[in-house]
């Protein structure tokens, strides 16, 4: 039985290949950005109902304090993205690329193409929702309420938003994708992989007397532009290419 990964593909043709794939997969998951929007609508209303607060007496003046955020809206959209890059990079969906896909590369370059469009998709929302957040607040609160904080966003922090965002959508999308080449060969080493995910993303981890921190923190830290692009383009193009190591030699179809 012929491996898939021995078709070739001669190389003025190779780029037309994965842009067809490209096109076949965005096209053939469509409905994928419907479910984006109604995951942000979800995070919206759930958003407009918490809050966090303070609050001062004293015998002449009280003030409350109420401070409302839009960060709800990324963590979902984030949330989907994972469910998203996790669903390309399992095996059912690798097991279904068998009639489609002439070779493993042609299959990760298409799938990589996806999950950054999905990465530039969420970025953009995530970021415009936020402002349709402000905008619902701003009608729903009485007069008065809405002081501090309000409805002026400069374009370039709008920009300057999307775009962040979307390098932090690329880099989860590209760590996910990562632990699911893994899981191929062993769900057991998939799961730890996902443990550390989490731990070392989002948790303070301490090792005997070794405190590994955030590692998160190695990227959100960052002050300068630059380096933190730099950063995410280098992790995005190590874990991506590990990815295509990983199955290089594995068929598509078991």
């Amino acid at each position: 039985m012929m491996s898939i990964n021995e078709v070739k593909t001669e190389p003025s043709t190779l780029s037309q290949v994965i842009l067809k794939q490209y096109g076949y997969k965005l096209k053939g998951h469509s409905g994928l950005i419907y479910s984006l929007i109604i995951v942000q609508l979800l995070a919206i209303l759930l958003s407009l109902g918490s809050s966090s607060g303070m609050s001062s007496n004293s015998d002449l003046i009280s003030i409350a304090v109420r401070t409302y955020t839009g960060d709800i809206l990324l963590i979902f959209s984030l949330l989907w993205l994972m469910v998203v890059a996790s669903l390309l990079g399992s095996q059912p969906y690798r097991s279904m690329e068998f009639s489609v896909v002439n070779n493993r590369l042609v299959s990760h370059a298409s799938n990589i193409l996806l999950l950054v469009t999905y990465a530039v998709y969420a970025g953009v929302t995530s970021t415009l929702a936020v402002i349709i957040h402000r905008l619902i607040l701003s009608t729903t609160l009485k007069e008065g309420e809405f002081l501090f904080g309000g409805l002026q966003i400069i374009p370039q922090d709008l920009l300057l938003g999307i775009f962040v965002a979307t390098l932090y959508f690329i880099l989860v999308a590209a760590t996910v994708y990562l632990i699911q080449s893994f899981s191929l060969h062993s769900k057991g080493l998939g799961i730890i992989l996902w443990i550390c995910f989490f731990a070392f993303g989002f948790g303070t981890v301490r090792i005997f007397d070794f405190n590994l921190g955030k590692v998160l923190e190695f990227y959100a830290a960052e002050t300068s532009l630059g380096v933190f692009v730099l950063k995410v383009f280098c992790t995005a193009v190590l874990f991506f290419g590990s990815s295509m190591l990983i199955t290089k030699g594995m068929e598509a179809k078991r």
